[in-house]
């Protein structure tokens, strides 16, 4: 397993490549399915979605990576959120402007989650991801385990936020719970944070 600490960086290349797999992998989720319909689009938003969010962790988070390249998990600070300036660093912006309304509707989306509920130390997944064709083989339980194993050494706490059912079992099997849920009504989409008992 590769781990790209706070201070170092991945390539953009690399980033490109792990946009593409989460726009497969998220083509899905919740959020991205309501501010986005057609499932072809939608791939695309989140790429470049994506592309912006991995951008921003770049350099400040915690990247584990398959030693195969087939999932990511990225961690960062809870109470570290980023700003516009943070997003204009990477010119995917630039395509999420041109979509703005979609863009919108997805930030609306997110916009009940607060991160508030987590504690100072609380480092949480956002986001991991496996490619589709290599889901179902274990690959993002590994990530997230032995993240937990390294980082839990430096005093962490971890938390995650959910929308998915089955992402939320997934996550209680691995000693999570739900500790706050936030509704958003108009995309009929239950968002729920979760810490590691």
């Amino acid at each position: 397993m590769r781990v790209i600490k706070p201070g170092e960086k991945l390539s953009k290349k690399e980033l490109r490549y792990f946009a593409r797999m989460a726009g497969e992998a998220y083509v899905n989720d919740p959020v991205h399915a309501y501010a986005t319909k057609d499932p072809n689009q939608r791939k695309k938003f989140v790429y470049h979605f994506m592309m912006e969010r991995l951008n921003t962790s770049n350099g400040e988070d915690y990247f584990y990576i398959d030693d195969e390249n087939r999932g990511v998990c990225v961690w960062r600070q809870a109470h570290n959120e980023y700003g516009v300036l943070d997003f204009l660093k990477c010119l995917d912006w630039l395509y999420l402007y041109i979509l703005f309304p979609r863009t919108l509707r997805t930030l609306a989306a997110y916009k009940p989650l607060d991160v508030k509920v987590f504690d100072d130390n609380c480092w949480i997944i956002s986001p991991v991801f496996v490619a589709p064709e290599h889901q179902g083989k274990g690959i993002a339980t590994e990530l997230i385990t032995k993240s937990m194993e390294d980082l839990s050494k430096k005093g962490y706490t971890f938390g995650l936020e959910a929308q998915d059912d089955a992402n939320v079992r997934f996550y209680e099997k691995l000693g999570f719970e739900t500790i706050a849920t936030a509704r958003y009504e108009k995309g009929n989409i239950t968002h729920r944070m979760m810490v590691k008992k």
